[in-house]
């Protein structure tokens, strides 16, 4: 019967939002963006797989030597689980349906992010981390809760789950309306998420991509993450 699978939140398969710095940092910049992600990934175990879209509320603070982001968050989205077993009291196998297939789940948190730079003229090199609290619902958050009292699977973290990464981070200004950052998340969620951004005026595009070792011709790799947010100060959105 082998060791038992573990299975995690849905929002752990994800990438952890990149920080976000405001264009024309020579002094505190402030704004507020809303955002839209999608990731596609790989599940933890032989053909499984997750889509999750989530979208967010961000407020930015910039200055020299310090940036914060702080996060509303809501996402949802499916986890493909294929291969869990069960067995009789002869040992025979099945793939019930209820531990097998299409999975949705919804969840909702908030986040804080802080990051210390060192200034060099338009570069900032710096350290920093984040952390949350989210809460996760749904046939996926139901599934991992009967199949664990069942004894089929473990499952780690329940309703409500945290979130906590640190990372190294580079930006830099190349004109006062574009700056360009990247950074290397390390922890949950996404465990190691490489990210790059730019935000041009208010408008923010980021692209976080981890390669599949399994599969190296996968061109998706092991995940991808692509976001967008807007300054809703800037396109004067009223929030």
């Amino acid at each position: 019967m082998g060791c038992l699978r573990t299975y995690y939140p849905a929002v752990y398969q994800s990438s952890a939002p990149p920080m976000v710095f405001e264009t024309n940092n020579s002094t505190t910049e402030s704004g507020k963006y809303q955002s839209v992600d999608l990731t596609l990934s790989k599940g933890d175990y032989e053909n499984e797989s997750l889509q999750l879209l989530r979208g967010s509320y961000l407020i930015v603070n910039t200055q020299d030597y310090l940036n914060t982001n702080t996060r509303l968050f809501g996402y949802g989205g499916i986890y493909n689980i294929t291969g869990v077993e069960k067995y009789d009291k002869n040992f025979a196998v099945s793939y019930p349906k209820e531990f097998n297939g299409s999975k949705s789940f919804l969840g909702a948190g908030g986040e804080f992010g802080l990051n210390l730079n060192f200034k060099i003229y338009s570069l900032k090199i710096g350290v920093g981390f984040t952390a949350g609290l989210s809460a996760e619902l749904g046939d996926y958050y139901n599934f991992r809760k009967k199949a664990t009292s069942q004894g089929l699977i473990k499952s780690e973290q329940g309703l409500v789950l945290f979130t906590l990464s640190g990372f190294p981070i580079i930006a830099y200004e190349i004109s006062e309306k574009t700056v360009i950052s990247s950074q290397v998340n390390i922890g949950f969620p996404g465990f190691i998420s490489p990210s790059f951004v730019l935000n041009d005026d208010g408008s923010v595009y980021w692209l976080s991509w981890f390669p599949d070792f399994d599969d190296r011709n996968n061109g998706l790799g092991r995940r991808l993450s692509i976001g967008f947010m807007m300054d809703v100060n800037k396109f004067n959105l009223g929030f």
